[in-house]
């Protein structure tokens, strides 16, 4: 008898060895590049996802934005090595890689229907196909997370010396007087990194109008007297002294953010993204005790409109035409939009998703709740924040930092982006 229930356990043993070999022997594995979210959200998405997907291994690289992700994904591309799965920003950066890239129209139609694009917020919706060729009405991106952009400030600092969140221009250069005066940096802008030129001349051309958004189309041009006042707007930011002095050689990551995290720095032109700052281990004071709060640019003209929500996609996901996997590669894919990863990366406040229906879940301060549900009822009505043409963005920012530096007129300054414009538009 015992040898007969020693064989059973040798038996079973055996058994389940060769299953456990034969279900890793099944594993996919799914290779992911991206720079974004932060490696922490990522992380826990990741393992979200595998918990559920246990026959799919995910091989996450995580590197710095500019110039690392940008070099790897060029490099990759000329090589025909790109990775199954890319992370992406709509727009210029998904133009650039458009032909290598799947059109994902069917495996989402397959997963959440013929109306599938009606599952996102407006603004991202309107970002997928966003600098496609006419008549390409393909998706190579998948949006997973949204975003609001507008200057964050901390409230401790702004209650200290006695000023509030500004609602006029001349508001907007007191607070940042002031912010000077008390040895704060008032407005800190990371005039090194070129996104951080076109969020915040975002937020002031859409105070003038839509001729941003006609002239990538050939609707209309850049040179409008709407785009000429905000670049006026753009310039005065500098002149006036609501940036920092030095600006255009900082970055906001880490530089920038730090000395906010710190108490050194006023206010940031950051986004709903900062909310990420919560969650992670030991936070800073200022952090914990979540000390700041938001506003949106002011009226530059008197009896002007001041700056709209301007947001939309922060960004979402490509598959690789040259992937062994796509059936594996799109089940990562549908998480990051409206699975457990999704999930998992808005629990830790990672930033808004762009799936409707999905909300962190957990303890949250009242103060930070509330500017979560203000960012987010704003994502059906906000402007967009992309620029569809790699030529145009990349003329945009060389001409806002030309013209932050008084290298540049102007003029000099739109005749440059137009054209770049010209150009991306003759293709």
């Amino acid at each position: 008898m015992k040898r007969k229930l020693a064989f059973v356990v040798t038996l079973v043993m055996l058994c389940s060895m060769f299953l456990s070999v034969g279900a890793l022997a099944e594993q996919v594995e799914i290779n992911l590049w991206t720079w974004t979210p932060i490696p922490r959200t990522a992380e826990k998405a990741i393992a979200a996802f595998e918990a559920q997907n246990p026959d799919i291994k995910v091989n996450y690289t995580n590197f710095n934005y500019n110039p690392e992700y940008l070099t790897a994904l060029a490099a990759a591309a000329a090589s025909d090595s790109l990775p199954d799965i890319i992370a992406l920003q709509p727009g210029s950066l998904t133009q650039q890689y458009r032909d290598y890239l799947a059109d994902l129209s069917s495996y989402a139609e397959q997963s959440w229907g013929a109306d599938w694009m009606d599952m996102f917020y407006q603004i991202d919706r309107d970002q997928i196909q966003l600098g496609n060729p006419e008549g390409d009405t393909g998706a190579y991106i998948i949006p997973s997370e949204s975003q609001i952009i507008n200057i964050i400030y901390n409230t401790k600092i702004f209650d200290k010396i006695g000023v509030s969140a500004p609602t006029t221009w001349e508001d907007l250069k007191t607070v940042a007087a002031a912010l000077t005066e008390n040895g704060y940096a008032p407005l800190y802008f990371g005039g090194a990194d070129g996104w951080q030129h076109v969020n915040v001349f975002l937020m002031l051309a859409n105070q003038f109008g839509d001729d941003v958004y006609k002239a990538q189309t050939g609707e209309g041009t850049w040179n409008t007297p709407n785009i000429t006042k905000a670049m006026e707007a753009f310039q005065a930011m500098f002149t006036d002294g609501i940036m920092q002095v030095g600006s255009l050689s900082n970055n906001a990551y880490p530089d920038g953010v730090n000395l906010f995290i710190a108490g050194k720095v006023g206010m940031m032109a950051l986004g709903s993204w900062w909310w990420q700052e919560y969650t992670a281990p030991n936070p800073a004071p200022n952090v914990a005790d979540w000390s700041f709060d938001s506003f949106y640019l002011p009226a530059y003209e008197d009896g002007g409109m001041a700056s709209p929500p301007v947001g939309g996609m922060d960004f979402g996901f490509g598959m690789s035409k040259s992937t062994k996997n796509p059936e594996a590669a799109w089940k990562l894919i549908a998480s990051l939009a409206s699975g457990e990863c999704i999930q998992a990366a808005v629990d830790d406040l990672n930033n808004l998703p762009a799936f409707k229906g999905v909300a962190p879940q957990g303890e949250i301060p009242e103060a930070l709740k509330a500017q979560i549900v203000a960012y987010s009822e704003n994502l059906d009505v906000a402007k967009n924040q992309r620029i569809a043409s790699p030529l145009v963005e990349n003329a945009l920012q060389n001409a806002l930092s030309g013209l932050a530096a008084g290298q540049l007129t102007i003029d000099a300054a739109i005749a440059a982006i137009q054209t770049a414009q010209d150009e991306a538009l003759a293709k």
